[in-house]
C-alpha cells in the first residue's frame, strides 16, 4: 500500500512544478543545496541571479513561452519604476513654478505601467469574457455580434505577479518604498518561485529589502519551515484532495445529489478552498523561510471570524489588503459619507470577484459578501465578544459567517449561473442514505470529518496563543518530536488523497 502511494506521488504531475509533486522536491533539493554552498556566501547580486534563473526556470517548466511575458512586465516596471525614482529626487529642489509639470509627468508614467499591466492581464484572462458579454448584452437589442474567437492560453500566475510589480510603481509614486538596487533585484523580487504562483502577494516595501542582504543558516528557522510545509501538505493532501472527489461529484450534477449531498458538497467545498489555498501559502511561506526570506501570513483561521469584516481581515490577506490600499482607498474610503462608503465597498468586492476569473458568477459572489459586510455587520458588531465569557456568542456568529460565506460559494464554484441556482433548489435535508454515493464512502466521510475537526481545534488553540503553543512544542524532547514527525509524514502518504481528475493541482493556480 504504501509502496504503491510513493510511486503514485512520484509519477504524478512530473509535467508541472506543482509544490506536491515529485518534480518540486528534486527541483527545490537541488536549488536549496546550490543556494546555501554556493551562491549565498559573497555577492548579493550573485545570490540574487541564481534565485532570478531557479526562478524563472520554475516558471518555465509550466510552459516556457510565458516567460516572455514576466520579462517583459519585470522590465518595463524596473525601468519606469527609474523614471518615477528620478522625478521624485527632482521634485525635492525644484521650485513652486517647476513642480506641477514634475508630478504630471510621474503621474504619466505611473498610467503607463496601470495600463500596460492590466492590460496585458485584461487580454489574457478577460479578452474572451469581455468579447461573449459584448455580443450578449447587443444581441438583445437586436444586434449581431461576430468576432474571431482566439484560444488564448492563461499564464499562470498572472494575476498574482501583475499585481506585486504594479504595486512597486504605485507605492514609488507615492513615496512609499525605495527603489530596486539594480535589475536583477526587481526582477528576483516579481519572480521568487515560492510565491510566484499564487502569492502571497508582496509589497516592494516590505520584500525588496530582503534581496539586499546576504542570509544565514538558521537551525531553529529551517525547523520551523519544514515544519511549516509539512502542516501544508498535511491541509492539502489529506484532507482538501480527499474533500475535492465528494465535491467535484456533486457539482459534476447538481440535481443527481439533491438534498443532503448538496449540502455536504457545499460545507465540503468552504473547507477544500481554505485548506487548498491556505496549504499552497504554508508551503510557499515555508520554503521561502528555507532561503531565509520573509513572506506575509496570508490566511489567519477566517472560520472563526466574528464579523465579516473580521473574515476578510483573516482571508487571503495579501489580496484583501491590496484592494484596500490601491482600490478602496483611492476611491475614497469611508471618507466622504456612509453612502459612498457602500458603494466603494461593492466596487471593490465585485472588482475582488472578477479577479478571481472571467465569469459573471464571480461577480455576483464578490457582490454577495459586499452586500453581507455592508447589510449583517452592523448587526454582527451589536454584540461584542472579545471576553472569554462570550464563547457562545463567538461561536454562533462564526458559524453563522461560515454559513453565509459557504452559500456564496456556490456561485464560486458551479460552471454556471444556472449550476450555482440548482444548488439552492435542490439544497434540503432530505436524501440521506445518497450521502454514500459521490466517491467517499462512510469510512472516508468519517475520517474526513476527524480531520475537519482536527483542523478546527488546532485553530481554536493556536487563536488563543499560536507562539506559546509551538514554543512548547519545541520544548519537548527530541524522542517526542522526532516519533511526531515520522508518525506525521507517515500519515500523509498512507491516508493521503492522490489523483483524481484534477492531477490535484492547486485551486488558486486557476486565478
Amino acid at each position: 500500500m504504501i509502496r504503491n502511494t510513493i510511486i503514485t506521488i512520484f509519477a504524478q504531475n512530473l509535467r508541472n512544478m506543482l509544490f506536491n509533486s515529485f518534480a518540486f522536491a528534486v527541483f527545490l533539493l537541488i536549488v536549496f543545496v546550490l543556494y546555501w554552498r554556493f551562491f549565498n556566501r559573497k555577492s548579493v547580486s550573485l545570490r540574487n541571479l541564481f534565485l532570478l534563473v531557479a526562478s524563472y526556470v520554475f516558471y518555465g517548466w509550466w510552459d516556457w513561452r510565458f516567460l516572455s511575458l514576466i520579462v517583459i512586465s519585470s522590465l518595463m516596471d524596473f525601468l519606469l519604476g527609474c523614471k518615477i525614482d528620478t522625478l521624485n529626487k527632482r521634485e525635492d529642489d525644484a521650485s513652486d513654478d517647476a513642480l506641477p509639470a514634475l508630478k504630471r509627468q510621474k503621474k504619466n508614467w505611473l498610467l503607463v505601467s496601470i495600463v500596460v499591466n492590466l492590460g496585458f492581464l485584461g487580454f489574457f484572462k478577460y479578452f474572451g469574457f469581455f468579447t461573449e458579454s459584448l455580443a450578449a448584452l447587443l444581441s438583445t437589442v437586436g444586434v449581431s455580434l461576430s468576432s474571431t474567437t482566439l484560444n488564448i492560453i492563461l499564464p499562470v500566475g498572472i494575476s498574482f505577479y501583475t499585481f506585486q510589480s504594479l504595486s512597486y510603481t504605485i507605492d514609488l509614486y507615492k513615496r512609499q518604498t525605495e527603489p530596486a538596487k539594480n535589475w536583477i533585484q526587481f526582477f528576483a523580487f516579481v519572480s521568487f518561485f515560492p510565491q510566484l504562483v499564487a502569492g502571497p502577494i508582496e509589497r516592494a516595501k516590505n520584500f525588496l529589502p530582503q534581496f539586499d542582504t546576504l542570509k544565514k543558516p538558521d537551525y531553529p528557522v529551517f525547523r520551523s519551515a519544514l515544519l511549516l510545509v509539512a502542516w501544508g501538505f498535511f491541509k492539502k493532501i489529506m484532507i482538501a484532495d480527499r474533500l475535492a472527489v465528494y465535491v467535484d461529484l456533486v457539482f459534476k450534477d447538481i440535481p443527481a445529489a439533491e438534498g443532503l449531498p448538496v449540502l455536504l458538497g457545499i460545507v465540503f467545498f468552504a473547507f477544500q478552498l481554505y485548506l487548498d489555498f491556505s496549504a499552497y501559502s504554508d508551503i510557499a511561506i515555508g520554503t521561502a523561510h528555507l532561503f531565509g526570506f520573509q513572506l506575509r501570513k496570508n490566511f489567519n483561521r477566517p472560520y472563526l471570524a466574528t464579523s465579516f469584516g473580521n473574515f476578510w481581515k483573516r482571508w487571503h490577506i495579501s489580496l484583501s489588503s491590496w484592494f484596500q490600499d490601491y482600490v478602496y482607498i483611492p476611491l475614497g474610503g469611508n471618507r466622504k459619507g456612509a453612502w459612498r462608503t457602500r458603494l466603494n465597498v461593492l466596487i471593490v468586492f465585485a472588482l475582488s470577484g472578477l479577479w478571481h476569473g472571467a465569469s459573471w458568477n464571480f461577480v455576483i459572489w464578490g457582490t454577495l459578501n459586499a452586500l453581507f459586510l455592508i447589510l449583517l455587520d452592523p448587526i454582527l458588531n451589536l454584540t461584542r465578544c472579545e471576553k472569554k465569557d462570550n464563547f457562545i456568542i463567538h461561536f454562533f456568529k462564526s458559524i453563522f459567517i461560515f454559513a453565509c460565506w459557504a452559500l456564496s460559494l456556490a456561485f464560486f464554484r458551479a460552471q454556471s449561473f444556472e449550476a450555482a441556482l440548482d444548488c439552492f433548489r435542490y439544497l434540503d435535508f432530505s436524501n440521506a442514505g445518497n450521502l454514500l454515493n459521490f466517491g467517499l464512502n462512510a469510512a472516508e466521510l468519517k475520517l474526513s470529518a476527524l480531520l475537519i475537526g482536527i483542523l478546527l481545534l488546532k485553530e481554536i488553540l493556536w487563536e488563543k496563543n499560536d507562539t506559546a503553543v509551538q514554543k512548547y512544542f519545541f520544548k519537548m524532547p527530541a524522542i517526542i518530536r522526532w516519533i511526531f514527525y515520522i508518525a506525521f509524514v507517515l500519515s500523509i502518504v498512507y491516508y493521503g488523497q492522490y489523483g483524481g481528475d484534477n492531477e490535484n493541482s492547486f485551486i488558486y493556480f486557476q486565478f
